[in-house]
């Protein structure tokens, strides 16, 4: 089994074991469903003698769910709209993009 095979079922365990299931929308509007991990909701960081609340969140999602040349507008989970702010990243294997999000109030 080659390194890259065992990645994949290694992302693969831990998305099936903390991903949950969102909706995800692209700029062309088209959107399909994908598990994504929720990570870093509402930190608060000390920049110097401050602290700074950061209404941003992370999203994970597996590169293999996303339809290629396709760009991420918002995630939809737990019912709440998450604009993408950003460019996504991707992890050094090409296997997880991240992106930071923030949450869209509903009368927007």
């Amino acid at each position: 089994m080659t390194f890259r095979n065992s990645a994949i079922k290694s992302v693969d365990v831990l998305f099936n074991r903390f991903g949950k299931t969102a909706r995800l929308i692209f700029t062309d509007e088209t959107e399909v469903e994908a598990l994504v991990i929720h990570r870093l909701p509402d930190k608060i960081t000390d920049v110097f003698d401050a602290r700074v609340h950061s209404e941003t969140d992370m999203f994970e999602m597996r590169l293999a769910d996303i339809p290629a040349g396709k760009t991420l507008q918002a995630i939809v989970w737990d019912d709440k709209r998450y604009t993408i702010q950003g460019e996504a990243v991707k992890d050094q294997h090409n296997l997880i993009v991240k992106v930071d999000a923030y949450a869209v109030e509903s009368g927007d």
